[in-house]
């Protein structure tokens, strides 16, 4: 259980603000993605024939990819530092501590989605989304 649990007015208040948090990590999400694919093809150049050039740009590789990644993991400090849970980064997903019929639940919003329109059990996820 998390301390603090939203109403669904409060959630739905901050769905605009997520949006705008999502839509700035399109870039450093799509570099990550890049990087990260760079990083495995020449790691995968390394081990077949011992390195050689390879090793400089995979370091260079790896320091943008982790340069990128702490662009990503502030954003998704700053969600959480409201008390919203970061379920994924791409594409975004949150959960929101709300109380429904007496128990905790989260109320669940996806990038893309114009509003928080479900709700899941806590150990039922994504798959157990249910309308509001």
């Amino acid at each position: 259980m998390t301390e603090r649990e939203f109403t669904l007015e409060e959630a739905r208040e901050l769905v605009p603000w997520l949006a705008e948090v999502f839509a700035a990590l399109e870039r450093p999400r799509a570099q990550a993605r890049q990087l990260d694919s760079v990083v495995k093809e020449l790691q995968g150049k390394i081990s077949g024939n011992g390195g050689g050039r390879s090793q400089g740009e995979l370091h260079r590789q790896r320091r943008a990819l982790r340069e990128v990644s702490a662009e990503i993991d502030d954003a998704v400090s700053d969600i959480r530092e409201r008390g919203i849970l970061v379920k994924a980064v791409s594409p975004g997903l949150v959960d929101f501590p709300h109380r429904r019929d007496g128990r905790q639940v989260y109320l669940c919003w996806r990038e893309g989605e114009p509003a928080i329109d479900f709700w899941h059990d806590i150990d039922a996820g994504f798959v157990g989304r249910q309308p509001l």
